[in-house]
């Protein structure tokens, strides 16, 4: 051995003794340090200086290489290929690679050729798991078929343990007969990887035949233990182990990628030609080679070979009744029951059939009908028996549901059509008239909704043009009685003021014209606020400044007003009701409090209108004066006015200090 391949040795043992989660070196020397590395880091290009062995070449694209440490491998980008066995040292950038690290953007020199390294022995789970993933191992199994995929390539399904592995070849099939033989297989740990970098399934790749090493060969044909359909998978000190065995019956049912069931003397069983194209038909007595295997709940015989075929007469079904079905004798038997269709629909499969009898139910499969069947209908059904789960019963299996899978159309077969006014329709007639009598409930509340509706809206209207007729009668009377009389008192005082006389009765006589003409100013305002339509609005502060203007400020008392904040436009109505309560306000104040000033103030909070009335006068018993003292009812009809606003009312007062009437009306949005 060469300095230099002793040198690349103890660089690789040494490396393979250092902790794996280290730092990464400066270079890797290993294969293992390569795998090992995680994606993020593996794909930042960590530099590769390794010697390891070529254990298998997938020109032109990547050559795979394992050293005393584990396994990895390299682009090959195009190159000449080194020789299963050669020794290369290989530098070059890191890569994720589909599932481990691998290296890249690399060059390569053969150092010498030693020969393969000694293959790993595996199991399927040490497959599987990943541990020996691009590294040669070891597999025993039994074959199951060897399929050619191509000019140059073969697929061998091999039995390894209890699990069907695939092992690639690079060759066609050759002549060796390795069905049925156990072998000992020598190849590159591989599989299938998803996007999330998880191994699905493992497989194994060989460059040829020559990596298949026979332990044991396939029993001849001759040789091929015959059993019955019952004895399959059944306990026995010397059982086939893994073999084929032997079974004939009749032909129950075809369908497609050559899956049959036959029927022997003592049951049923199911079976799956290696060759889907073979041609048998319903009713020929067949013989057949092949692997026995576990279904849902019955032994089935899978990857079989047809030996023998003669034909013969259609096989009869089994009739019994579909509670007979659930105790798991008749899985894969073909049988006859008769039950009533409640539903059918389609599937890709073709068309799927729901059966009733009595309280029980099941689901029966027909690749095609030429025609439907109405539900209702009661129908004798022919198929094959399936359990579809199982239930657990201490040491037992017990069927949990089956279906019926009918071989076609013909196996369904009407005995009495259903009545028109079946269960179905009873319960559609009865939901349609359940739906019809809720809408029609619905319609009959919406229109007497209606009818209250235009009642209120049309009651309310009455009551606005009878208000507004009354109002307008009012006004004409005040305008045609008062307003007159006024008007005539108004010319008598200026008559008596014109006359020559004593200046205490003309003083008193100018006083009294005063008076009068307030009087005519509100009565013609009284007049004014009756003729106003309903739904007029009008301007509070200008109403609240004109009355405070009646008030000259020379004149005691003096009433001041103001605002401080403006108020919306209200309605005609409640600009009339809140000046009449200022109104009264300014009065009582005048009148029973002595007051020198009087302030009118209206806000504007959390959309609440707030109209404040206080004057410097004497102050009073609020208690006492505001409820309803005999012969005064100014504050009583300050009280209804708020009560029509919606609004509320409160006094203030202490003697000598003056009063405060505050009104709240929160406004209409």
């Amino acid at each position: 051995m060469s300095f230099r391949l002793r040198h690349f040795r103890h660089l690789a043992v040494l490396s393979a003794c250092l902790p794996l989660g280290g730092p990464v070196s400066a270079q890797l020397r290993t294969a293992r340090e390569v795998r090992s590395l995680d994606f993020a880091t593996a794909e930042a290009g960590q530099p590769v200086d390794l010697a390891a062995v070529v254990i298998f070449a997938d020109p032109p694209g990547t050559i795979f290489v394992q050293d005393e440490t584990a396994g990895t491998f390299f682009r090959l980008e195009g190159r000449v290929p080194p020789r299963p066995g050669d020794m290369v040292r290989v530098r070059g950038k890191t890569f994720p690679g589909l599932y481990l690290p691998g290296i890249q953007e690399c060059t390569f020199e053969v150092l010498e050729h030693r020969g393969l390294p000694v293959a790993r022995p595996a199991t399927f789970d040490d497959l599987i798991s990943g541990r020996y993933h691009y590294q040669r191992v070891m597999v025993e199994g039994i074959v199951r078929t060897i399929t050619p995929v191509k000019e140059d390539a073969s697929v061998a399904r091999v039995a390894v343990g209890t699990q069907i592995m695939e092992v690639r070849v690079q060759q066609p099939p050759g002549e060796r007969v390795l069905v049925d033989s156990r072998v000992r297989i020598f190849g590159l740990a591989a599989g299938h990887i998803n996007d999330r970098r998880q191994l699905v399934d493992p497989y194994l790749r060989c460059s040829g035949w020559a990596e298949f090493e026979e332990l044991a060969p396939a029993p001849a044909e001759g040789a091929v233990p015959i059993v019955s359909t019952e004895q399959l998978l059944t306990f026995e000190t010397a059982g086939p182990g893994g073999h084929r065995i032997r079974i004939g019956g009749v032909v129950l049912a075809l369908f497609p990628g050559g899956e049959l069931f036959i029927r022997d003397e003592a049951s049923a069983v199911g079976v799956r030609l290696q060759a889907a194209d073979t041609v048998v038909q319903i009713g020929d007595r067949i013989d057949v080679i092949g692997f026995p295997e576990m279904a849902k709940f019955s032994a089935s015989l899978v990857d079989a070979v047809l030996l023998q075929n003669e034909p013969g007469p259609l096989p009869q079904p089994v009739s019994t009744a579909m509670s007979d079905l659930l105790d798991g004798g008749n899985d894969g038997q073909l049988v006859s029951i008769e039950a009533i269709l409640t539903d059918s629909y389609r599937t890709p499969e073709g068309v799927v059939l729901v059966l009733q009898d009595g309280e029980r139910s099941l689901q029966a499969q027909v690749p095609s009908m030429s025609s439907p069947v109405a539900s209702g209908s009661h129908l004798r059904v022919t198929g094959i028996c399936r359990v579809e789960s199982t239930r657990d019963a201490q040491y037992s299996a017990r069927p949990e549901s089956v279906i019926l899978r009918l071989r076609s159309g013909r196996d369904v077969q009407v005995l009495r059509a259903s009545d028109w006014w079946t269960p179905q329709r009873q319960a559609t007639g009865f939901v349609i008239l359940l739906i019809t009598v809720l809408f029609g409930g619905l319609w009959i509340m919406s229109l007497k909704r209606q009818v209250i509706q235009q009642t209120e809206a049309l009651r309310g209207r009455i009551e606005n043009e009878a208000a507004l007729e009354e109002r307008q009668r009012i006004a004409r009377e005040f305008h045609d009685t008062l307003e007159q009389e006024l008007a005539g008192l108004s010319l008598r005082l200026d008559a008596a003021a014109a006359r020559k006389g004593d200046e205490k009765i003309a003083e008193f006589i100018k006083g009294s014209r005063n008076l009068v003409t307030r009087i005519q100013t509100e009565t013609r305002n009284l007049v004014s606020d009756l003729r106003e339509a309903p739904g007029q609005t009008g301007d509070l502060a200008a109403a609240l400044r004109e009355l405070a203007a009646l008030h000259p400020e020379d004149v005691s008392p003096t009433v001041e007003f103001e605002s401080k904040a403006p108020i919306p436009e209200l309605p005609s109505h409640e600009v009339h009701h809140l000046k009449r309560i200022a109104q009264e306000a300014i009065t009582n104040a005048i009148k029973h409090a002595a007051a020198k000033i009087i302030t009118l103030r209206t806000d504007l909070a959390d959309n609440v209108l707030v109209l404040c009335v206080s004057d410097n006068g004497t102050g009073f018993d609020v208690a006492k004066e505001t409820r309803g003292k005999p012969g005064h009812f100014g504050c009583m009809g300050i009280r209804e006015r708020c009560q029509k606003l919606g609004a509320s009312v409160e006094w203030q007062s202490e003697n000598g200090k003056g009063s405060t009437v505050t009104v709240r009306m929160p406004l209409k949005t």
